[in-house]
């Protein structure tokens, strides 16, 4: 602890303003901070949303995933009430995990219907996790029986190619 502000040394620091001119350059300002996990972040949302608003879908992870898997389908189950038949879960490759004809996390790239999170990261269990967090917050949320709790582009219709382009910028 200094005993004498005349002790201190002085930093001084130097702001650069940053003048947006739209909301897209306010988020475009923070660019240079994000990673490719920030940039997968609406994408898994949405996968996450896809998810827990579809009944009867099938969930398909690798092998070393399944019990996760299976947890997580039990707890959509109870979380949801709502839901007449949770999710079911299949094994499938070592690559990717898949919400049948919904979503997809890492693999090679699907058709446009369906929603993708790319694995520039190289860690599928990474992403997976991140998605299953994603999926738990919105269930403590109340979503998909709440108004506007689905977080950030819920209320509007996705846009598949302009996630793809986003992700493909990092």
């Amino acid at each position: 602890m200094v005993e004498s502000p005349s002790l201190a040394v002085r930093i001084i620091a130097t702001i650069v303003p940053f003048k947006p001119t739209g909301p897209a350059d306010i988020l475009q300002g923070f660019r240079p901070f994000a990673g490719p996990m920030d940039a997968m972040g609406p994408c898994l949302a949405e996968a996450a949303r896809r998810l827990l608003r579809t009944e009867d879908t099938t969930l398909i992870v690798p092998q070393h995933l399944m019990d996760e898997a299976l947890e997580l389908s039990l707890a959509i189950s109870d979380g949801i009430p709502k839901l007449i038949r949770e999710p079911t879960v299949a094994l499938g490759n070592d690559d990717s995990i898949q919400v049948e004809g919904i979503s997809q996390l890492g693999g090679e790239e699907p058709s446009l219907s369906v929603c993708w999170v790319p694995n520039h990261v190289g860690h599928l269990d990474l992403i997976w996790s991140r998605w299953v967090q994603q999926i738990r917050d919105l269930m403590a949320a109340g979503y998909p029986g709440c108004v506007g709790c689905g977080g950030p582009g819920s209320e509007g219709v996705w846009d598949e190619t302009a996630s793809r382009a986003r992700t493909r910028v990092t």
